[in-house]
């Protein structure tokens, strides 16, 4: 026997209501007196998130929902890589110019549920490539000829068009307004020194520099008088930050590198001479891990120590 899977169990069971609510109404159905939000079924975006219209484009059929479990019938061969990623749901919704009389979408709107803010943008930085466009929107956003992808809070927004008369920025605008929640910052990105130029950021989802010890590490490259200097960084809770730390010195001492601890400005700084990446250093504080990498000199590392 065929299993009934549970939004149609819920909507069955709903029915009956609809129907009571309808003949208490002279059978006068008013659509604003029922609303079904898509968060009613679990995570990813609210149905408000998608306007029944967009500068002449207007929104066409029903919003799609995708879940851990049906994500690849719409991105097969990709869904497990969202789902390692974090993913929790998406919510799909298409435009079509007014008056066109074609069946297919000019814009897709694609609303990714990354689970926190830190998953969607790694998401954002794999999709943004090495190179990106940057535009203002969300808390940061790229744009390609068809496509403009952007973050806000725990979500990634990808806007694909297949008309080059469709206004991408002002679709990605408007997404942006109706999800409505505050853009501001990653937190983790105000923990950051102000070192000087940041050239790229990046997410790093596992075995950050073929560690495999060392996962959810994001990597800011700074140019500093001529110079790359990387710095990554990892957040947790103190007894978590220990364990990283303790993770490193046995690596350390497991694979024969070197590294001796210095002091600067009362704060302990492991000096670490590796046979691979050159000197660096491990910069541990009580909820955060920075690991230092390229040329590195004592101005970098009062920056990073004086907080």
């Amino acid at each position: 026997m065929a299993t009934i899977m549970p939004n149609r169990i819920l909507l069955i069971t709903l029915l009956p209501v609809v129907a009571v609510v309808l003949y208490l109404e002279g059978q006068k159905y008013d659509p604003a007196m029922i609303s079904f939000s898509l968060s009613e079924y679990g995570s990813g975006a609210e149905a408000s998130f998608f306007p029944s219209e967009i500068d002449g484009y207007r929104r066409t059929g029903h919003l799609r929902k995708y879940t851990k479990e049906n994500l690849y019938e719409y991105v097969n061969g990709h869904a497990e890589y969202f789902i390692s990623a974090g993913f929790t749901g998406m919510t799909v919704g298409e435009y079509a110019k007014e008056g066109a009389g074609s069946d297919k979408p000019d814009a897709v709107v694609d609303i990714y549920d990354m689970g926190k803010g830190i998953h969607a943008f790694g998401i954002f930085a794999d999709e943004a490539g090495e190179d990106p466009d940057y535009i203002q929107v969300g808390l940061m956003g790229f744009k390609t000829a068809k496509i403009v992808g952007f973050i806000k809070g725990k979500y990634y927004v990808k806007i694909n068009v297949f008309d080059d008369n469709v206004p991408l920025e002002k679709f990605a605008e408007n997404i942006d307004r109706e999800i409505g929640i505050a853009s501001g910052t990653l937190p983790v990105f105000s923990q950051f020194p102000d070192l000087g130029e940041v050239v790229t950021t990046r997410f790093v989802r596992e075995a950050y520099r073929g560690l495999d010890f060392v996962h959810n590490v994001v990597e800011r490259e700074y140019r500093i008088r001529g110079n790359r200097v990387y710095v990554s960084l990892v957040t947790g809770e103190e007894a978590e930050i220990r364990k990283r730390v303790k993770s490193f010195l046995d690596f350390f001492n497991q694979s024969g590198i070197t590294y001796s601890s210095i002091e600067k400005n009362g704060q302990t700084i492991y000096k670490v001479n590796d046979p691979y990446e050159g000197t660096w250093f491990l910069v541990p504080f009580p909820e955060t891990l920075f690991g230092v990498y390229g040329t590195v000199d004592n101005a970098i590392l009062d920056s990073l120590t004086k907080g």
